[in-house]
């Protein structure tokens, strides 16, 4: 959540990462007590992240020997670079449409930090207190749904 924080701050210097993070602690303590509950604060993994993963399972599938078969089935044709290349460019294009969404508990945690931040938390909850009550709302009704699971 820290590196989440300063790209949204626009902070590109390290010096303050410990006030940050102090932040960011404040802040989900802030909206756990306004919420009632232990809130996400996850994002979806950024479109680079994302393509590493997928790049690193492709190209481990690729060094891999294949599998010795069963007593009477066909070997596993190992991966061809061609395969690889595929594979490879569709991650780029899926890559390409990856889109970072926070939830909503870890927008409104960037938010926090950012009143936070420029010295105006005290505007926070006033500002904001459409979304708060959203969240607030969300959780309640999946915690009544659950109740009703039981």
């Amino acid at each position: 959540m820290l590196q989440a924080v300063k790209d949204y701050l626009k902070i590109t210097w390290d010096d303050e990462d410990a006030s940050l993070q102090a932040m960011i602690e404040r802040g989900k303590a802030y909206l756990n007590d306004l919420v009632g509950k232990e809130l996400d604060y996850s994002c979806l993994l950024p479109a680079d992240e994302w393509y590493e993963t997928e790049l690193a399972a492709i190209l481990t599938q690729l060094m891999e020997e294949p599998e010795e078969p069963e007593e009477g089935e066909e070997p596993e044709a190992p991966m061809t670079t061609a395969e690889a290349i595929d594979l490879i460019l569709a991650a780029e294009r899926q890559r390409d449409k990856q889109v970072v969404m926070p939830t909503p508990a870890a927008s409104l945690l960037l938010d926090y930090c950012r009143y936070s931040y420029n010295n105006a938390s005290e505007y926070f909850e006033e500002n904001f207190a459409r979304e708060i009550l959203r969240l607030q709302l969300q959780v309640a009704a999946k915690e009544l749904s659950a109740d009703g699971e039981s």
